[in-house]
């Protein structure tokens, strides 16, 4: 992965997950609920977990007005453990060895499972990058009663992703609009390359995680977050809100669409395909 600036790209919880075979262990955790030290304004002065997700937490709730941030980090020693896990929590065993093969941390109901190896080598604002896609996901849980549901996997990176920025922005990472100058630039890349896939491709998890398989990392994250980001802009934050929260009675994913935002997936799908001819042209 190429480095920019203090991050090591924007597709971080796509990295590879290195780390030696050991045996699974219980995981280290550390539940939001157990911290006691206040929230910081700047990224500068985080230096910890615990100072991490309070201050990832604050601009996630005061900022955007999101719910109030409940997971628990657990640490797995290395990509195997962390595969065992994910299996032990239902995933069928080639999705658990694929998504543990290419993410370093997988945001889940009410936790956030984590190889330390792989986040032993990032600085703290890639930390911080990838902890604010991961709590994003688990509010998404949160939003639908627990359940994973159906919703579509673009939309629930691309709003990882939308708050990760958000969060970098806020803590003086980086602005937004140098994070969709740069998503644009890596999309606009894979684009003449023709290596996107149509949203479409990239409704369920396991699509996604092979998606990865043959494709550049650095722009599947990027395409998910601008498709949100006009998609936020079109309808607002509330929408999107509502969109996961009616996954908890009903898993029909189009209905829910055209529920939420008010027009059907088609309708959006070829407004997105025009505003992305107009950006990436």
């Amino acid at each position: 992965m190429r480095l920019i600036g203090a991050l090591a790209g924007w597709s971080l919880v796509a990295l590879a997950a290195a780390g030696c075979a050991t045996a699974p262990r219980e995981p280290r955790v550390i539940a939001m609920d157990d911290i006691r030290v206040g929230p910081s304004r700047q990224a500068i002065f985080i230096g910890d977990y615990d100072r991490a997700l309070v201050s990832i937490a604050a601009v996630a709730e005061r900022e955007l007005g999101l719910p109030r941030l409940r997971a628990s980090l657990r640490f797995f020693p290395d990509r195997d453990a962390l595969r065992a896990a994910l299996q032990s929590q239902g995933a069928p065993p080639d999705v658990a060895r694929d998504a543990a093969a290419v993410m370093m941390a997988i945001g889940g109901a009410g936790s956030v499972f984590i190889n330390e190896a792989a986040f032993a080598d990032l600085n703290w604002n890639s930390r911080i990058a990838v902890l604010a896609h991961e709590l994003a996901h688990t509010l998404q849980y949160d939003f639908s009663g627990g359940k994973r549901g159906t919703s579509d996997q673009w939309l629930r990176e691309g709003f990882a992703e939308w708050v990760q920025a958000h969060v970098l922005d806020a803590l003086g990472v980086f602005t937004l609009d140098d994070i969709r100058r740069r998503s644009t630039r890596w999309v606009r890349d894979a684009y003449a390359r023709r290596s996107l896939p149509p949203l479409a491709e990239m409704a369920t998890f396991p699509e996604w995680v092979k998606l990865h398989n043959g494709r550049p990392r650095d722009s599947l994250y990027p395409y998910a977050f601008l498709a949100t980001d006009f998609l936020i802009r079109r309808h607002g934050l509330d929408a999107v809100t509502r969109y996961f929260k009616l996954f908890a009675n009903s898993d029909d994913r189009f209905a829910n669409f055209a529920e939420a935002f008010g027009e059907e997936w088609s309708a959006f799908d070829a407004a997105l395909q025009e505003y992305f001819g107009r950006l990436l042209g």
